[in-house]
């Protein structure tokens, strides 16, 4: 049976002397609050989807006096991390509607989605007027504004900062906790 190599000594200023160091030693650290997430990088969709996205978020849901709307429930990033966890048929869905989107917007008004008033996205977003049917929009384009007008209005009902602002209006409207959160 070989030996075990002897260990090195610990130095007598590393040793536990059983006495606290002086206050003096101990550095102040200035407390803060932690985020409560950080900000994302996109995983999914470029920066123009992005862009193009969080406008369309803002025209479905806006923010309506004091209730929240999608953008101050942070619903383009939650969008972004959801359906970059969807299959590919979602993403592809996704992808390019918002793309086909911002064409159609070039194309009428020499402007990218993002920049548009709000008298300028309505003919773009014609296709969520139509009258609803059991499959659904077979039209791929209609399909998505109407799949993304739904995970909007969701995400944006589910939010915690949607449900902070309700809980203050009625005791019954916070106390499921619905809304999401980040995994880190």
């Amino acid at each position: 049976m070989a030996a075990l190599p002897a260990l090195p000594a610990i130095p007598a200023s590393a040793q536990y002397s059983g006495s606290q160091s002086s206050s003096s030693e101990i550095p102040k650290l200035q407390e803060t609050a932690p985020d409560a997430a950080a900000d994302g990088v996109p995983r999914c969709f470029s920066a123009v989807q992005m862009a193009t996205l969080a406008k369309l978020a803002d025209t479905i849901a806006p923010k309506l006096g004091e209730r929240p709307g999608a953008l101050e429930a942070g619903v383009p990033e939650f969008l972004d991390f959801l359906v970059g966890a969807s299959g590919t048929e979602r993403q592809t869905l996704y992808r390019n509607g918002l793309d086909r989107l911002n064409n159609e917007a070039r194309t009428r008004f020499g402007k990218s989605f993002a920049a548009l008033g709000p008298e300028e996205t309505k003919p773009l977003l014609a296709p969520l007027t139509q009258a609803w049917t059991y499959g659904g929009p077979r039209d791929p384009y209609a399909r998505f504004l109407s799949d993304a007008r739904d995970d909007i209005i969701q995400a944006t009902a589910s939010s915690r900062e949607y449900a902070r602002v309700m809980s203050r209006r009625s005791r019954s409207a916070g106390g499921m906790n619905f809304y999401w959160l980040p995994l880190d």
